[in-house]
């Protein structure tokens, strides 16, 4: 019996997509939650150095030192979001790929071992 590829075509959309919400639905939360509590530090951070500038209260040392700290501040939030995005992407992907995997082992009876990319 011959498949019917546009039947065929919708159980791949219907598994993919039916995946790719299950393994974003939480993590889409966690790292907003986390995005917004880093820029929440970065901000008020931000505003205290801003608020000593303005009242002329730094050294031209320590002015250099605060803003050397808030760039640091930058780069370690930038980089562990990178890290965090990174994580999710390799996590879909895996649940495409098995999602596809399982619906090729649906439609044509035979069991296929899952390939993963490493999370």
């Amino acid at each position: 019996m011959a498949l019917d590829l546009t039947q065929a075509a919708g159980t791949f959309v219907q598994g993919i997509s039916s995946t790719v919400k299950t393994v974003t639905g939480s993590d889409i939360t966690l790292i907003a939650g986390f995005s917004q509590a880093q820029l929440q530090a970065l901000a008020q951070q931000s505003a205290l150095v801003a608020g000593m500038i303005e009242a002329n209260a730094f050294t031209a040392a320590e002015k250099m030192f605060y803003l050397d700290g808030l760039d640091q501040m930058a780069r370690g939030f930038v980089n562990t979001f990178v890290q965090i995005v990174e994580v999710e992407i390799e996590k879909i992907y895996n649940a495409v790929v098995k999602a596809i995997y399982d619906s090729i082992g649906n439609l044509a009876g035979v069991t296929l071992a899952v390939p993963r990319a490493a999370v």
